[in-house]
């Protein structure tokens, strides 16, 4: 007879779902330093070896929790990976990063502070999945003779990234400063602007 390893659950086979969804309503909810595993793990009916056993610690809990609201927009990146143009890029991240989703609340949560256990891992993701699709639009751009010259390609990326992540961490700024209501309609507007302001820019003056 198989001996169990120690730790292991026997049956309940969804509590590792069970804990991932108790975590999420309170990690979308509460700050990351007021929610405790304890919590969690009565909420999902289990306990804390289980949160111990699936993700290791309050952190890869957090981390976990992270990754499942992040999934839509990484399967949308997956999905359009075939594009080559800016607009692709910023229209499709505009797109999934609706505000006033969890996605967007999780994000600006995990980014607001240095200290934050979930920052590293947003950034991770974002570098992981983001900045090989724009090397290859401006290596595309460049070798089709449509990138500026004097175009500093580090400069460029921190462009880029300011128009993907600003919008959504700079929401209640812009809504308070500016009067604007930050909803699809502006993102699908802001898209548009972005981008043609950046390839204006991007692209060489042939006059």
């Amino acid at each position: 007879m198989e001996k169990r390893r120690p730790g292991r659950p026997v049956g309940r086979s969804d509590i590792r779902d069970k804990l991932l969804a108790a975590a999420r309503e309170r990690f979308l909810s509460t700050p990351y330093s007021k929610v405790t595993t304890r919590e969690i793990a009565e909420r999902a009916g289990s306990n804390l070896a289980m949160i111990h056993y699936y993700f290791g610690s309050k952190e890869g809990l957090y981390q976990a929790v992270l990754g499942d609201v992040a999934e839509p927009l990484e399967q949308a990146w997956q999905d359009e990976g075939s594009h080559r143009s800016l607009n692709d890029l910023l229209s499709t991240y505009y797109q999934v990063m609706a505000p006033n989703s969890e996605l967007t609340s999780a994000i600006s949560s995990a980014l607001s502070s240095e200290k934050s256990p979930g920052r590293d891992f947003v950034l991770s993701r974002l570098l992981e999945r983001q900045m090989p699709q724009f090397d290859a639009l401006l290596a595309s751009m460049k070798d089709n003779g449509e990138l500026n010259a004097d175009a500093d390609p580090e400069m460029l990326k921190v462009s880029f990234l300011s128009m993907m992540w600003q919008p959504f961490v700079m929401k209640e700024l812009y809504e308070q400063v500016f009067g604007l209501k930050v909803d699809e309609q502006f993102m699908a507007r802001l898209a548009n602007h972005n981008c043609r302001l950046m390839e204006s820019g991007l692209r060489p003056n042939l006059n």
